[in-house]
């Protein structure tokens, strides 16, 4: 009392002395949780999905500065993404008679593709001199089989010096974990060029050679995936 009295003489408010008594300090406080008022809760799938437009505007409101999306890609122009001209083997061979309707159409036919792709080899032998029909087929089987080899060891780094941008991740893909096995036993027929073309793409004088070799040889395969180039 005598400590509460002294405090009240200090500050002359009987009120703030009885709050800073010492006995009223010791008190228990307890803390009564209000209830507020319930807010809505929108779900997240209830919203309403803003389009592109409106987001760039409630960015630009909010003083937010979009990045500028760029939706180019970047292409290799080494090589094509297919197969420009597909070779479609004659029927039969090309052994039907030309006394018959179906022979004489496919003799025609024959003609255009033979003409059209000597056109193709006097384009490759502008730009390239020592192109040969005689000399590529062989060379061209010589890749075949050592692309393969190469395959079977995973050897990618000489892989990627044998075979174009577009074949190396269709050889290879699915493989890395795989055990392969491929020998080539022996040429049945000398390979042969059957098709030629060589078409302008992506601008004036872009100029891509097409060569189909058709080889007819004997190999042996045994694993879990092979994968063998027919053109």
């Amino acid at each position: 009392m005598a400590a509460s009295m002294r405090v009240v003489r200090a500050l002359g408010d009987p009120a703030l002395a009885a709050i800073l008594s010492p006995t009223r300090l010791l008190l228990p406080i307890s803390v009564i949780p209000a209830r507020t008022k319930k807010r809505m809760f929108n779900a997240p799938y209830l919203q309403k999905k803003l389009t592109v437009e409106e987001m760039t505007k409630k960015a630009k409101a909010a003083g937010i500065v979009v990045p500028q999306e760029n939706l180019e890609r970047p292409i290799n122009i080494s090589c094509t993404a297919g197969i420009l001209d597909a070779y479609v083997p004659p029927e039969g061979d090309a052994r039907l008679s030309t006394l018959s309707k179906d022979g004489l159409k496919q003799r025609t036919e024959q003609l255009k593709q033979t003409a059209a792709s000597q056109l193709a080899i006097r384009k490759i032998k502008n730009y390239d001199e020592d192109f040969s029909t005689k000399t590529f087929p062989g060379e061209a089987q010589e890749i075949f089989i050592e692309a393969h080899n190469c395959l079977t060891q995973f050897d990618r780094h000489k892989l990627h010096s044998l075979v174009t941008e577009r074949c190396y991740p269709e050889m290879v893909r699915g493989n890395r974990y795989r055990t392969i096995r491929w020998s080539f036993v022996e040429s049945l027929e000398p390979p042969r060029i059957v098709q030629v073309r060589c078409p302008e793409m992506v601008t004036k004088g872009n100029l891509y050679g097409q060569v189909t070799v058709r080889m007819h040889s004997k190999q042996v395969g045994t694993g879990n995936a092979l994968y063998i180039i027919t053109e």
